[in-house]
């Protein structure tokens, strides 16, 4: 009997074979990856309608090191394409126009993933990001990468250069107990700790920082990789590098607005597993380390929130 992992990754090599974009981004041949790159480390994402967060998203992965970003526009009707506008003259963003590969009474979860996320991640991999960039990164627009004590996330991955990707772990915080976020905050001053929402197969809890030139295909769940040589990801413990998920963000969003019991509890007197088990009984756990606040100031000089900007 076939396995489910190998029945995701033959669909998936079914759907990219099928439906590789016509884009001007990724329409010549690739030649093989070279060891000069143009970019340290590269995000790619697939966004649509975040008009509201890209600005903060980008400033914040700025910060702390990232210098480039592949941007997969799956259909955006509000200002997002605006918002990025000057990013693209900088030459900080790469926009790739992204429609669903199916039709709309076609799609659900599982098949987006396969139709429209996954080769959208592929695109980057395999083709833009392949020449130009070391280290690549996918993640979604709710999604922070925190380097604990470092001041970048370059200065990590300096000391595992011997490695074609690293694992980090998410942490997953609730935005907002009355469902919408406040006025003028920023997402990052975001503190109250919460459980991941019910699971998806295609919805992953770990990301994979990853080098184009030694990558081959992802795995079941999605954002694994397989590399080339048998080669294999360290994991990296939260301690060094971790993920900031942040939900609902906005009313009609992840529906995560309900009002649930709070434990004044440092979480940092705590193991991982008891967070877990206190996080899986449907309690939220107050955040006391507040690992990403001290990029808080920096963030809003770059937001301009002290001379009026607004959300």
């Amino acid at each position: 009997m076939i396995s489910r992992v190998k029945v995701f990754y033959l669909v998936s090599l079914f759907f990219i074979a099928e439906f590789m974009p016509l884009s001007t981004y990724a329409d010549e041949l690739v030649d093989p990856p070279i060891s000069e790159t143009k970019h340290n480390l590269s995000v790619c994402a697939l966004f649509k309608n975040e008009a509201n967060y890209l600005k903060e998203w980008i400033e914040y992965h700025k910060m702390v090191g990232v210098d480039h970003f592949y941007l997969y526009n799956n259909g955006s009707i509000d200002r997002s394409v605006e918002i990025l506008i000057p990013y693209i003259k900088e030459g900080l963003v790469t926009l790739v126009q992204w429609p669903n590969r199916l039709p709309k009474h076609q799609i659900d979860n599982s098949m987006w993933a396969l139709s429209t996320q996954l080769p959208a991640y592929e695109n980057a991999a395999k083709y833009l990001a392949l020449k130009d960039t070391k280290w690549l990164v996918v993640l979604e627009v709710d999604e922070f990468i925190v380097p604990v004590n470092a001041k970048t996330i370059s200065e990590i991955l300096e000391g595992y250069d011997e490695y074609p990707g690293l694992q980090v772990v998410s942490d997953f915080f609730n935005t907002s107990l009355e469902n919408k976020l406040p006025k003028r905050n920023l997402i990052i001053e975001s503190i109250e700790l919460t459980s991941a929402p019910d699971q998806k197969i295609e919805n992953s809890v770990e990301k994979t920082i990853f080098k184009p030139e030694y990558y081959t295909s992802f795995y079941w769940p999605p954002y694994r990789c397989n590399f080339k040589d048998n080669k294999h990801a360290a994991k990296l413990a939260k301690g060094e590098l971790r993920i900031n998920k942040y939900v609902n963000r906005s009313k009609g969003g992840w529906q995560f607005g309900k009002i649930k019991e709070k434990l004044h509890v440092d979480n940092r007197m705590i193991t991982d597993e008891e967070a877990h088990t206190l996080l899986e009984c449907g309690y939220e756990i107050e955040d006391q380390e507040r690992a990403i606040y001290r990029f808080v100031p920096g963030l809003l000089k770059r937001m301009e929130l002290d001379t009026g900007w607004n959300w």
